[in-house]
């Protein structure tokens, strides 16, 4: 057998040192700005009026008149002959021994296509074509520091495709992949150049509009919504946007005041049955959004120092939740996801002000899921928090979702919530006592789902009457 040719291993860094400063090479340095993975250790260039020079001190790369520098250094893996001078690499290779490659003008034009493409997928949807959501949010910070400076206005757009779910199930993913596609077009041309347009996530778009006020806002987002109603009419299946709209300075003066306006417009539109446009007015109140499960269980501690009544409900659907997981036969994690979201089921309702006209009873599943949509631990509990309101029958709200298009969980803490809502008043929490209420709740076929009722009450069957379920 012949000997088994050993890779080459790479250092963790690659010291580059590049000849020439032209507009290659400011391209080449503005596409490696940062990159851990690249270090130019010097730039040789004559002119010192040439593009690049400037940006290389910028970044603390030292510039040198004379390419032969390069010679005394040591550890250079790369020097990059961005001149045009086939003899500046031929000197340099005979020179340097071998101790680093030279790569020529064709090479480093190369090199600088493949780093401009990278610099191009870090900041590019690859499904859409838009600016990704980091993009977004740094064109963001930048938009008010700049208006911030010179005293400007600037508005965003949040938007959110209506039940795109919906496609991806009727048409399959390919299907949902061109609209996305076609959606993101529609955005796009109905934008200025200046303006910034992102794919947010999923089915999620933004936008930075520079120099606009709500009104103009308001205007370019209707038309954004009309040109995406348009695409049925091209062979597409018909889907429609909830735009909120956002404005500097008078909805927020940072990042995550503007943004959660802009996200609470858009829930407002889905609210009013969606395919519209709503403007988050300062009057209207705002939820706040949690980013730990901590913090939300601190609002409902301090809630409860406040209204005793609602603590000791959440708690105690919280409990009855368990023994329903228990009766399920779930696993302890399941187990506990179910006795979390039953804790936070009702947090909605803390923002609720009926004295103001703002919200009514029905919103607060709505608004609960909303403070709690950052929050990625509980991203399998929220739809248990957004759905605990529907009944079994599809009567119920804020979706008025029927049977097991309920989640399990949501059906779970909506059967505990019944149950403690007869019992509350009741001293005693006996097996028996249960096993009565939910002869009373059964009466009601159209309400709780009647394979939990049934698998509930064949559990607490098992035990004995007298036995506590809640002490």
């Amino acid at each position: 057998m012949g000997e088994i040719p050993v890779p080459k291993v790479f250092k963790k860094c690659i010291r580059v040192f590049i000849v020439g400063g032209g507009r290659a090479c400011k391209s080449l340095l503005s596409a490696i700005h940062e990159d851990p993975f690249i270090e130019v250790m010097g730039l040789a260039e004559i002119d010192s009026g040439a593009e690049a020079v400037l940006l290389a001190h910028s970044m603390g790369i030292p510039v040198y008149e004379d390419y032969h520098t390069v010679l005394g250094f040591t550890g250079v893996d790369l020097v990059l002959n961005l001149t045009g001078e086939r003899g500046i690499e031929e000197e340099l290779s005979k020179r340097m021994g071998g101790r680093a490659e030279i790569v020529g003008a064709l090479g480093g034009r190369l090199l600088w296509s493949a780093l401009s493409w990278k610099d191009y997928l870090a900041t590019t949807d690859y499904l859409t074509g838009l600016y990704n959501a980091g993009v977004f949010h740094r064109g963001l910070g930048y938009e008010i520091e700049r208006s911030m400076r010179y005293s400007a206005m600037f508005s965003i757009l949040f938007m959110d495709m209506d039940d795109f779910k919906g496609v991806n199930d009727a048409y399959g993913h390919v299907m949902g992949d061109k609209v996305l596609k076609r959606v993101a077009r529609a955005i796009r041309s109905s934008l200025r150049g200046s303006d910034i347009a992102a794919r947010y996530g999923g089915d999620e778009f933004a936008a930075i509009l520079p120099g606009t006020p709500p009104d103009g806002a308001i205007r370019v987002a209707e038309r954004i919504r009309r040109q995406v109603e348009t695409i049925l009419k091209e062979g597409f299946p018909f889907v429609t946007l909830s735009i909120g709209v956002a404005a500097f300075p008078m909805d927020g003066e940072t990042s995550e005041e503007l943004m959660r306006k802009a996200d609470w417009g858009m829930y407002k539109a889905k609210k009013a049955g969606g395919n519209r446009v709503c403007y988050a007015k300062e009057e209207v109140p705002t939820p706040p959004i949690f980013q730990s499960i901590e913090d939300a269980l601190f609002l409902i501690s301090c809630k409860g120092e406040r209204d005793r009544y609602s603590r000791l409900h959440s708690e105690l659907v919280a409990e009855v939740s368990v023994e329903i997981g228990k009766a399920l036969d779930l696993s302890a994690d399941g187990i506990r996801l179910f006795k979390t979201a039953a804790i936070l089921h009702d947090i909605g309702k803390s923002e609720l002000a009926p004295e103001d006209g703002s919200w009514n009873y029905k919103e607060h599943p709505v608004i609960g899921a909303f403070m709690l949509r950052n929050v990625h631990a509980l991203s399998k509990a929220r739809p248990m928090i957004l759905f605990h309101h529907e009944r079994f029958d599809g009567s119920g709200f804020p979706k008025g979702l029927k049977g097991e298009q309920i989640p399990l969980g949501a059906r779970v803490i909506h059967l505990a919530d019944s149950i403690c809502r007869l019992l509350q008043e009741e001293s005693e929490w006996s097996v028996g006592k249960v096993i009565q209420t939910l002869d009373i709740i059964g009466k009601d076929q159209g309400d709780v789902d009647p394979y939990l009722l049934e698998v509930f009450r064949c559990f607490l069957k098992g035990r004995d009457p007298r036995e506590m379920i809640i002490e």
